[in-house]
């Protein structure tokens, strides 16, 4: 009789824990969170990104470092897009400071999730010479999307980047 109460006991448990049905949802892939995130965009959306993106670069390539550089978001550890934090305003200043905006052009974006997605501009930091040359590096932007509002944030090297080692590879299950 003791055993059969363990049974029907465990066997309880074993179903109270168990959830609905016996069916279990399939966790997304990456590819599966993208495509529905795309269907949600708007010509807006990329219009809205690309003029906050244009007001900050034209300001950086007028001298205005303060300006733009107060336009720069980071993503808070809650998950919400928050002005820089002190550290990071300073680096992206003394960043301009060395290398000034002398001219900038897009080099590609791509859109994927509310909160992972690339904008990534080449910044000149000398005049291009006759053949059109000049030294550059790299500005990478998140831009992210929170409450049908678009954050310029600073893309941290650790976050994955289409065009990086670091890429998401669309098998990757997301949730």
């Amino acid at each position: 009789m003791k055993k059969l109460f363990i049974i029907v006991g465990v066997s309880m448990l074993m179903w109270a824990c168990g959830g609905s049905d016996g069916k279990k949802e399939q966790p997304k892939t990456f590819q599966e969170v993208e495509e529905e995130f795309a269907s949600t965009l708007t010509a807006s959306d990329t219009t809205q990104v690309f003029q906050i993106a244009t007001q900050v670069m034209d300001s950086l390539k007028s001298g205005n470092v303060e300006w733009a550089v107060g336009n720069f978001f980071e993503m808070s550890d809650e998950g919400v897009p928050s002005p820089l934090g002190d550290e990071a305003r300073e680096r992206m200043l003394n960043r301009f400071k060395k290398f000034p905006v002398v001219d900038y052009e897009m080099d590609y974006y791509s859109f994927s999730t509310p909160e992972l997605n690339d904008l990534k501009y080449r910044t000149f930091f000398r005049e291009r010479d006759s053949s059109g040359n000049a030294p550059a590096i790299s500005l990478m932007f998140n831009p992210v999307k929170k409450d049908d509002k678009w954050f310029l944030c600073i893309k941290e090297a650790s976050q994955p980047a289409k065009d990086a080692k670091n890429a998401i590879d669309p098998r990757q299950i997301v949730e």
